[in-house]
């Protein structure tokens, strides 16, 4: 019979390394959100009052936006590959404790945004 503590050994690494995976997850998640609320501004729109005020800054970082968004999910995306995928197929160990702890790559972008809505 496991112990609680034999058990707890098994899902602390895959636990670790995707909340180390967060950390870029979290620089996706709010590219993404910015891309989203500012990306649609172009020069076009800056005398319109309709298209929440763009400015000249969220023009000119909306390219540097996407770009970030674009790399950084392809850098979680390779790493969770890896991670989750390939490596327990190669070992032949089994993926429940990498994919009970999957959600956890969620967890930096949460504290941040819970961090934001107390301080803002």
């Amino acid at each position: 019979m496991r112990t609680a503590l034999s058990v707890l050994r098994g899902y602390l690494p895959p636990l670790l390394v995707h909340l180390l995976i967060g950390l870029p997850t979290a620089v996706v998640v709010l590219c993404a959100r910015w891309y989203i609320t500012y990306g649609h501004c172009t020069y076009e729109d800056l005398g319109r009052h309709d298209l929440d005020h763009c400015t000249y800054d969220q023009i000119e970082n909306s390219g540097f936006a996407l770009i970030a968004l674009v790399l950084f999910a392809a850098f979680v995306a390779l790493l969770l590959v890896l991670f989750d995928g390939l490596r327990p197929l190669r070992t032949g160990r089994s993926f429940r404790p990498r994919l009970l702890t999957l959600p956890a790559i969620l967890l930096p972008y949460a504290v941040y945004a819970t961090y934001a809505a107390n301080v803002g």
